[in-house]
Formats: C-alpha cells, structure tokens, sequence
C-alpha cells in the first residue's frame, strides 16, 4: 500500500468512527438549520450527533463495545508452552505512530505494552526471534525501527530482530510476515482487542499464529458511579473497538467477494 492510499484510507474511515461521524451530522445538522431556520431535519441531525457524542463518551459503552473482543482473544500465554511448539518467531503488530527513544515516549501507546509483552515472551524461548513492523512518512524512521530501541536497551540483541519497515496496515502486515514465518507456529502479540481480527487476517493467508494478548482494557472496570461520565479515554476505547468492528466486517466482505469471484472462475 502507497502512501497516498493508506492516507486516503484513514481519512474515509475517520467518519466512520464515532467523533468523526458525530461531527458529520453536527455540521450537517447546522448547515441545513442555517439554509433553513428551525428546520426539522437540521435540528434531528444535531441532536443525533450530540447523543452519539455523549453516548461514546461514556466509558460504560466503551467497555462494553470491547468486552465482547478481549474474551474472544483469549488470556496471557506461558513462554514455555509456546516453546514445547516450536516456536521461533514473536510477531509483533505496530501499534500506531511511535516517537523513537528510551525510556519510551508517552506517544508509544499500544506499541509500549505489546513490546513488554514480546519481551517477555522472548526471554524464555531459546534462538526466538523477535519480528517487528510499521512504515513511517519519507525522511523519518519508520515503525519498526523506533520500535526496536526499546527491546535493545532490554537486552534484545539485534541479530534476535527481524525489522519490516513497509508494512502500513495489519493487512500489509500479515502478507509480509506470512512470507517471514511460513506454515511454521508462531507467536502472534497484539492488544487483546485486535488479536481477533489479527488472527482471521493471518489463518487467511496459511500461517498457523498463536494468539498472544496484552493491553487488555476491560480487566479493571471503572467505578460505577464514572460509568455515565463521558470522557475522553471512553471516547478513546469506543472508537477502538468501533475500529475493530468495522475492520471484521470489512475482512468479511472481502472474503465473500473473493470466493464469489473463485466460483465465477
């Protein structure tokens, strides 16, 4: 993926998830009531944008949008079961933009805890390698080069690092990393409410992952009496797990289309 695509791809999709689609109906809500005062259809257009606004903000919604995601991604592994299957790859998934430097910067966000993770895992599985990924914008380090200070300043040596410095979505990821691990098992790491997508995205190329979730959200529920306080980090959370949904049901869709267009062959 280019970067012009992956750009016109982010900015599609920025009106999909709930700031982006709240806005949409605020301004469309405000531009029909100004070409027509008290206009019905402009003042149903705000007020469904206020309510989603508020109702994604609510970290109650967030969790529960993401309660259903982390289940399903299973639980923190044992390093030395994945050792007794073989495994010599710890595939870790960018985690978005990343600000190179040690200690990490607060930019790192899910990219931090899925490194901590990986790390774990590597000390306990002999000759394993660590795979990580993650383009950047021309004239900056990539992703995945950031990504790596922070396994070296742990001990990781770099010839444990297998570095991929194009990949721009989980997509361009599972392509590239299927040609790394093969049909071989190997340890898959994402937060916990990406790894159900991560997962379908790679047993659709072949590759045999083993989930290995981290960053779970909804481990810690907040105090009961904040479930209806909107904030910001339940804004956040919604639109995570918004983006996970739309994401599965995107990967459905192109699944249903691909074999349509087998069976027409």
């Amino acid at each position: 993926m280019d970067t012009a695509a992956f750009l016109a791809k982010k900015l599609v999709s920025t009106f999909c998830y709930p700031l982006g689609l709240s806005l949409l109906f605020l301004f469309g809500g405000v531009w029909l009531w100004r070409r027509k005062p008290k206009s019905r259809s402009g003042f149903f257009a705000i007020l469904v944008g206020l309510t989603l606004l508020l109702v994604m903000s609510f970290p109650i919604t967030g969790f529960l949008l993401t309660l259903p995601l982390e289940k399903r991604a299973g639980d923190y592994v044992n390093p030395s079961d994945l050792a007794k299957k073989g495994v010599r790859y710890i595939v870790v998934l960018g985690g978005g933009p990343v600000i190179g430097g040690t200690p990490p910067a607060e930019s790192w966000g899910g990219a931090l805890l899925r490194l901590m993770e990986a790390v774990r895992l590597w000390r306990q599985i002999p000759k394993a390698q660590l795979v990580l990924s993650g383009g950047g914008y021309p004239g900056k380090d990539s992703e995945a080069e950031a990504m790596a200070e922070l396994p070296i300043e742990l001990g990781v040596p770099k010839k444990s690092l297998v570095l991929d410095t194009r990949a721009w979505d989980t997509m361009d990821e599972a392509v590239r990393f299927a040609r790394v691990v093969g049909n071989k098992p190997f340890a898959l790491v994402t937060s916990a409410v990406h790894m159900r997508r991560s997962m379908e995205l790679f047993r659709s190329l072949g590759t045999d992952p083993i989930p290995c979730p981290c960053g779970f959200v909804t481990r810690v529920w907040p105090p009961w009496y904040r479930w209806f306080l909107p904030t910001v980090d339940g804004l956040g959370i919604s639109s995570t797990a918004v983006h996970e949904y739309f994401g599965g049901v995107w990967l459905t869709i192109r699944k249903t289309v691909g074999r349509h267009t087998d069976s027409q062959k």
